[in-house]
């Protein structure tokens, strides 16, 4: 009868199998998710192609840590299977289950990657929800992918060590099915974990694939004729853009005084992020005491629009932002622009009648990168929204002159959504695109991730 070993000689045999016959491997491998934890966590974007993740939050120690550790755990997972494979040893069923439970592990990174850019272009994961139990999340992973280590270093030390030690022993294990060595409840258990990372997995690649832009030349056809997709892409994005009454008036000078907005990392970030270093116009803008300029959107400034709105919705001292579901977990929200805070600066104060419109429209106008209203904030365009709301609020415009500001600064953020809107309102109810409540598609039927996703079914359903 074999003697149960040791810890001893557990520890041995996996010192043994890394170290002595399988370094090189478990390097390659341990640099490798490195820098894949790294790419999750936002700490570095592949050049060139612009992608990456970025955190709404900048890493802290505990997030370093988990890198370092998840790596390290994941690197021994997958150096002590690949030694059992080529030793032709079934791992009896539970170091499956520690692989299920590391891949499980591996998942958790990317829940924390609130913003993902492609291309220069920003995508929200809408899994904000999951911010209130992020450190939970990161402490379960660590306890799957230790469980994952365990269980793998126990069985392959039995199983290559003990079990293996004659070629007739290999040859019979090697004739084993997968499902041969399993229990019914590790079957279920490995299933589990299996498709609960397919799940999660695919969760967040939803706003990526659902994101997929429209198709803007071409005809689409209805029982009640043709519809001519390029004019109805450039009602909804003109080329020249749209200019609205509401100005900047000091706003942008008292986020500059405050430090919350620098010109120079401004530039920074538009120059190597996007290519597009600030204009003279810009600076302008950015340097003044106080300016006259009416706020204007199009594709050339889009993303400049998006930063310094989205700067001050940010940092503006209002209840709208205090009231947030999100507020106690954006505490040291840092964009790269100025310095991180949140609410912290008093840049424009509303009367309580202008605090119940602002309050109003943004309760009511949502993004469909998230699926939230303007009034919980908790990526780039929902604080932009924020922050065009606050600024046409104090300047007196009415509900349905912010209604359709937003609509019209969210079509140059999200073009696809709005041109899809726009299709569909053609075509289901034969009205042009200015013709259209904008309340109604500022709000969730139209401009929230499930109603964008509807829409876009819908016209799918037509072959578009």
């Amino acid at each position: 009868m074999r003697k149960k070993s040791s810890i001893k000689q557990v520890f041995s045999n996996t010192l043994t199998v890394v170290a002595k016959k399988n370094l090189k491997f478990f390097l390659a491998a341990l640099v490798g998710f490195l820098l894949l934890y790294s790419f999750f966590y936002g700490i570095f974007v592949i050049p060139i192609i612009e992608l990456g993740f970025f955190k709404d939050v900048k890493p802290g120690l505990f997030d370093y840590f988990y890198i370092a550790a998840a790596s390290l755990m994941a690197s021994l997972i997958v150096t002590l299977t690949r030694y059992s494979i080529q030793n032709k040893a079934i791992s009896r069923g539970t170091s499956f289950l520690g692989m299920a439970a590391g891949a499980f592990a591996a998942v958790c990174p990317v829940c924390l990657g609130v913003n993902f850019l492609v291309l220069g272009s920003f995508i929200t994961i809408p899994l904000v929800s999951v911010i209130p139990y992020l450190i939970w999340i990161q402490i379960a992973g660590l306890a799957l992918l230790a469980v994952g280590v365990l269980l793998t270093v126990r069985f392959s030390y039995d199983n290559i060590c003990i079990a293996c030690t004659t070629t007739e022993a290999a040859l019979k294990r090697s004739r084993h099915s997968f499902s041969d060595e399993l229990t019914p409840l590790q079957t279920y258990a490995f299933i589990g974990i299996t498709v609960a990372a397919l799940l999660i997995f695919g969760y967040q690649l939803m706003p990526i694939v659902t994101g997929n832009a429209v198709s803007t030349t071409g005809s689409a056809t209805s029982t009640d004729g043709k519809v001519d997709v390029d004019s109805v892409a450039l009602e909804v994005l003109p080329e020249k853009g749209f200019t609205i009454d509401a100005k900047w008036g000091d706003s942008v000078s008292k986020m500059v005084k405050a430090g919350v907005l620098d010109v120079d990392k401004l530039d920074d970030i538009m120059t190597k992020r996007y290519g597009k270093p600030l204009t003279t116009e810009q600076k302008t803008l950015l340097t003044s005491d106080y300016s006259d300029e009416k706020l204007t959107i199009n594709s050339d400034n889009g993303v400049f629009m998006m930063y310094v709105l989205w700067t001050l919705g940010k940092h503006n001292d209002n209840q709208i932002l205090h009231d947030s579901p999100f507020a106690q977990y954006f505490g040291d929200y840092d964009i790269g622009v100025g310095k991180a805070g949140y609410g912290d600066t008093s840049l424009i104060e509303l009367t309580p009648e202008q605090q119940a419109k602002a309050e109003k429209v943004a309760k009511n106008s949502y993004r469909p990168c998230c699926g939230n209203p303007t009034s919980a904030p908790d990526c780039s365009h929902g604080f932009s929204a924020l922050g065009l709301v606050e600024l046409m609020a104090h300047q007196g415009y009415s509900e349905e002159e912010m209604f359709d500001a937003f609509v019209k600064f969210n079509s140059y953020w999200f073009p696809a959504t709005y041109i899809q809107d726009a299709l569909y309102f053609k075509l289901a109810e034969n009205k042009d695109w200015n013709d259209v409540d904008r309340e109604l598609v500022a709000g969730k039927q139209y401009s929230s991730l499930s109603g964008s996703y509807a829409v876009k079914q819908y016209l799918q359903g037509l072959g578009l």
